[in-house]
């Protein structure tokens, strides 16, 4: 009777201890310590977010810069900040911007921006953005080299000439061979 209940505790409890929390913060630059924007949790396995808590704020001068980031600890520096500068009006305009958490591949947040979002103004919207592998170098792939050792030159191009000589023969020879005038009616 009480399985279910427990299976759903156990449950909840793997889904928390997956999901990762992070505090987003904003630091006007005249001030010298920053303060909460948000509070995020994430899922790194399936790139899901939710907005546990935001904080806007006070809109003293919407042309003020402020930095948007986080802090996260490095093998150097347990305490190192991570973001981005923006105008305060990004946070304070018409539209809630779109908050971006942009992952390493550990799934670790290493980066904050702000995008722009089709949101109505009020709580932004959280994305996780992912790193995708980039392209990847050819490997072992055998050079080609001329005898010297240079690199081997490359046949000019062919001229039109070089390219259709067999068509202009044959069109020189129907005409040559094509029947003569009417004399003979």
């Amino acid at each position: 009777m009480y399985l279910p209940s427990l299976l759903g505790a156990f449950l909840l409890l793997i889904v928390s201890a997956i999901a990762e929390s992070s505090d987003i913060l904003y630091w006007p630059l005249g001030t010298a310590k920053p303060s909460l924007l948000a509070r995020v949790t994430y899922d790194p396995i399936s790139l899901k977010s939710e907005l546990v808590s935001y904080h806007a704020p006070s809109e003293s001068n919407s042309d003020e810069l402020i930095r948007i980031g986080l802090y996260k600890s490095t093998a150097s520096n347990s305490k190192q900040w991570a973001g981005s500068l923006v105008s305060l009006s990004a946070l304070t305009g018409e539209n809630a911007p779109a908050i971006r958490l942009h992952l390493a591949p550990s799934n670790e947040i290493y980066h904050v921006s702000l995008a722009a979002s089709k949101a109505p103004s009020g709580t932004p919207q959280v994305e996780l953005v992912s790193t995708e592998p980039g392209a990847q170098p050819h490997l072992n792939r055998p050079i080609v080299v001329g005898p010297d050792g240079q690199n081997p030159e490359q046949e000019p191009e062919k001229t039109f000439f070089q390219k259709y000589w067999w068509v202009l023969l044959i069109l020189t020879v129907l005409t040559m061979s094509g029947g003569g005038g009417g004399e003979g009616q």
